[in-house]
C-alpha cells in the first residue's frame, strides 16, 4: 500500500478528501496521517516515510509551498499534490515549479483522484523516456559546439507545448527537460561547478505569466545561454594536447597560468603552445587566460563574501584597478556592481 499524509487547515477539506471512495484495496493508498498545519507534517515526513502527501496551499505554521519546498530540498517525499478549495493559476505555477506532483481544486472528484494514483504508480515512464531523448541529443550539440542547437531547442520547445492544451503539464515536462541537460552537462563536465551555480542559472521562479509562449523562449534561453557559457569555456578542439592544456586551465583558475608556467607543466613548447592555441581555438591564449579568470571571478563574487581585493589576488591581479577594468569591460559593471542582488536601485 501507498502510504499517504493528508495535510489540511480546513477539516472540511480534509473531510471530504478522507470520504472519497478511492482508499484502500482499490486504489494501493491508504491514509496514515491527517494533520492541520505544517510544521506538524514537516515533522512527520522527516520521521516516517510517505509515498504522497496531499497538502492545502494555506495552512498554518508552514504554508503549503514551503513545506513542498522542504519536502524537495530534504528529500522527504517523492510525490507532494496541492490542494485548494479556489483555482489560482499563480499557486499552481509556483508548486509545479517548486516539485509538486499535481495541484487540485475542490469540488474533489473521485476520477481526479484515481488519476492520480495511477500516474504515481506508473510515474512518467514514457515522459522520463522522451526527456533521456532529448537529453541526449542537446547533449551532443554540446560536445560539438553546435551553434544548431538554437534550432534544436526551438523545435523540443514547440513540440512539447503543442503536444497538451495542459500547460502545467507541459511546462513540468520542459522544466525535466531543461534540468536533465543541466545535470548531464556538469556531471560530464566537473569543472563547470568553478564557474558556474547551477541551480542559480537555470532558476525556474522567474516565471509568472501564463502565456505558453513565455515559457518556451525562458526555456530556450536558458539552454542555449548555457550552451555560449559552455563554449566560452571550453572551446572545441581536434588537437589532444590542446586540449589537455584547456582542461588543465579550466581545473586550476587559481594558479599560475602564465605561458611559460603552463607549457613547462605540460611539457610543451611555450610558442608551439601559443601559435597552435589560437588556430585550433580562434582565441589568443592570453585572451582566453583572461576569460577563464573573469569567469571565475564573477563565481566568487556572487557565491563567496570574499573582498574585492582577495578574489584579484587569487587569481593573480596583483593590481586590483587593472582587475576591475578588466571586469567592466566584459561585464559591462564594476565587480562591486556585479555582487549586488539583482534589481538592487543604484541610487538608494
Amino acid at each position: 500500500m501507498y502510504r499517504t499524509m493528508l495535510v489540511f487547515d480546513s477539516y472540511e477539506l480534509s473531510d471530504a478528501v478522507r470520504r472519497l471512495h478511492v482508499w484502500g484495496e482499490s486504489s494501493g493508498f491508504e491514509i496514515t496521517d491527517i494533520v492541520n498545519d505544517g510544521i506538524t507534517a514537516y515533522k512527520k515526513m522527516k520521521k516516517n516515510h510517505y509515498d504522497l502527501v496531499i497538502t492545502e496551499i494555506r495552512i498554518t505554521g508552514m504554508d503549503g509551498l514551503q513545506l513542498l519546498r522542504c519536502a524537495e530540498k530534504e528529500k522527504l517525499c517523492t510525490h507532494v499534490v496541492l490542494c485548494s478549495e479556489f483555482p489560482d493559476f499563480n499557486y499552481a505555477r509556483q508548486g509545479i515549479i517548486l516539485g509538486a506532483f499535481d495541484y487540485c481544486v475542490m469540488p474533489f472528484e473521485e476520477s481526479l483522484f484515481f488519476s492520480v494514483f495511477s500516474r504515481i504508480r506508473n510515474e512518467g515512464i514514457e515522459s522520463e523516456a522522451e526527456a533521456l531523448y532529448y537529453t541526449d541529443e542537446i547533449t551532443a550539440f554540446f560536445e560539438n559546439r553546435d551553434k544548431e542547437i538554437y534550432t534544436y531547442v526551438s523545435g523540443i520547445m514547440d513540440k512539447i507545448y503543442g503536444e497538451s492544451a495542459d500547460k502545467l503539464a507541459s511546462d513540468k515536462k520542459a522544466r525535466k527537460v531543461v534540468k536533465k541537460v543541466f545535470d548531464e552537462i556538469f556531471r560530464r563536465n566537473e569543472w563547470l561547478d568553478l564557474y558556474i551555480s547551477e541551480k542559480n542559472f537555470y532558476g525556474f521562479d522567474g516565471i509568472a505569466e501564463s502565456d505558453k509562449e513565455t515559457y518556451k523562449k525562458k526555456y530556450h534561453s536558458m539552454i542555449c545561454a548555457f550552451f555560449e557559457e559552455y563554449c566560452s569555456l571550453c572551446p572545441l578542439t581536434a588537437n589532444a594536447k590542446i586540449r589537455e592544456v584547456i582542461l588543465y586551465i579550466l581545473n586550476n583558475p587559481e594558479n599560475d597560468l602564465r605561458q611559460k608556467r603552463i607549457s613547462s607543466e605540460l611539457y610543451i613548447n611555450s610558442s608551439y603552445l601559443s601559435t597552435v592555441f589560437a588556430a585550433q581555438t580562434g582565441i589568443r591564449f592570453v585572451e582566453y587566460i583572461t576569460n577563464v579568470k573573469l569567469k571565475r571571478a564573477s563565481w566568487l563574487l556572487k557565491e563567496t563574501d570574499l573582498k574585492i581585493m582577495e578574489i584579484a589576488e587569487r587569481l593573480d591581479y596583483r593590481d586590483i584597478g587593472y582587475f576591475s577594468r578588466l571586469f567592466k569591460k566584459k561585464y559591462n559593471m564594476t565587480p562591486t556592481e556585479y555582487r549586488l542582488p539583482e534589481g538592487y536601485n543604484y541610487q538608494i
